[in-house]
């Protein structure tokens, strides 16, 4: 538009006075397109454009994504704007600094930039940007509180099993060498007492599977209630130092997730989040072996 103006002006003043300065005053004008253009070619070359801003917040947390981008030459004028794609549901959603980001559901999104150019110095040319690899951004859940859980203590294992490697042991038992064993482990007094070389082996517990199911579909608020109900759960066993398995049906088939700590549930979690729902079917039409199995729904009600 300036440049419009610009070369508007000095058409005018050729017109109106002649001469060969008028003359000349157009003759630059004409050129500096093709002048901006050829400055501008190294710095497109090199442009590169980035997605920034936060990475992760919490369901009704507020954030800001931005474009920027970068050259080896002075900065260009660039343009384009932010697309968010769910991973759960596939819908598009355009962002904007005013509407903010969309935090009212849990779940995980691609962002792109779309439309993304860069124009040279005097913004009369411009090219597409080649892009990166989408960016990733989560929406984690807040933990909603399951009712009825049953008491840790009934998971106590009272089953026990050799320590596979030996080392210490909170219990032993006691059986009769045999070649290969550590002599650390031989007690001697009661080989002095038998005759019979005898070593105490030591035993580690033999938990039972402890398994937590759920199926990847059903509304935005029925996949906010089983996300927070996962959460909350893990975040239960995990500090009571029971592990846990995790099988979840989604969109591209069921996933397991062995668990015995918060940084693996977290992991699990941002994992899911990125997933696409299950089409049909259910998790909880299916046949488990374990010693204690809780299916993880999304009704208002469920305890």
């Amino acid at each position: 538009m300036v440049y419009a103006a610009a070369l508007l002006c000095c058409g005018m003043l050729y017109v109106a006075y002649g001469g060969w300065l008028s003359g000349i005053t157009i003759a630059v004008i004409l050129g500096l397109p093709l002048l901006s253009l050829l400055l501008s070619l190294p710095g497109m070359a090199t442009f590169r454009l980035e997605i920034r801003g936060v990475e992760a917040l919490t369901m009704g947390q507020t954030g800001e994504l931005w474009l920027v981008g970068s050259t080896t030459f002075p900065i260009l004028p660039f343009r384009g704007r932010l697309k968010l794609q769910s991973c759960l549901t596939g819908e598009t959603l355009s962002y904007s600094p005013e509407t903010g980001l969309p935090t009212t559901h849990c779940g995980g999104y691609r962002i792109m930039a779309e439309k993304a150019r860069v124009c040279d110095y005097l913004g009369l040319f411009s090219f597409p940007i080649r892009q990166r690899e989408p960016k990733r951004f989560l929406v984690r859940p807040k933990p909603l509180p399951v009712k009825n859980v049953p008491d840790p203590s009934c998971f106590v294992p009272k089953v026990w099993k050799p320590k596979f490697g030996g080392g210490y042991g909170e219990n032993h038992e006691l059986r009769l060498y045999r070649p290969g064993d550590s002599l650390n482990q031989v007690h001697w007094k009661l080989s002095a007492k038998t005759g019979k070389l005898t070593i105490r082996e030591p035993m580690e517990p033999l938990r039972g599977r402890l398994l937590l199911t759920m199926t990847l579909s059903g509304t935005r608020s029925e996949l906010d209630r089983k996300f927070g109900r996962l959460k909350w759960l893990g975040t239960y066993l995990t500090d009571r130092e029971l592990p846990f398995e995790l099988e979840v049906l989604t969109g591209e088939g069921i996933q397991d997730f062995r668990i015995a700590e918060r940084r693996e549930l977290e992991k699990a979690l941002d994992t899911l989040l990125c997933a696409p729902a299950a089409v049909s079917g259910s998790i909880r039409d299916r046949t488990f072996a374990a010693s204690w199995q809780y299916h993880i729904g999304g009704s208002p009600d469920e305890s």
